[in-house]
């Protein structure tokens, strides 16, 4: 029982912290209010610095963890020193070992 107790301790302090910061998220992304950017961006009597701050996140896409863009399908630019699968064609990041779409060993 006094393990059983430790393991579900330990699975709460691990899981935690990561549950709470995705649902800060989400949170965040329902709170956005793009007629209230909308309407700051348009007014006149506003300091500059905060209508264009305004107007600026209406043009941002949302954000993505990854950096690859708005879309899931962007591929990023491939480098000189990528190496490319021979078996899918996906470009990999320099010094891979193994491809990242079909987990192939990568010829270098």
């Amino acid at each position: 029982m006094n393990l059983a107790l430790r393991l579900l301790v330990a699975c709460l302090v691990i899981t935690a912290p990561t549950v709470l910061y995705l649902g800060l998220l989400r949170g965040l992304e329902k709170m956005r209010d793009d007629a209230l950017l909308l309407a700051l961006a348009e007014r006149d009597d506003a300091p500059r610095d905060v209508s264009s701050a305004a107007a600026e996140a209406l043009d941002k896409p949302p954000i993505r963890a990854d950096g690859r863009g708005p879309n899931a399908t962007d591929d990023p630019v491939p480098t000189v020193d990528a190496f490319v699968c021979s078996a899918c064609g996906e470009s990999n990041m320099s010094g891979a070992k193994y491809c990242r779409e079909c987990l192939g060993e990568l010829n270098r």
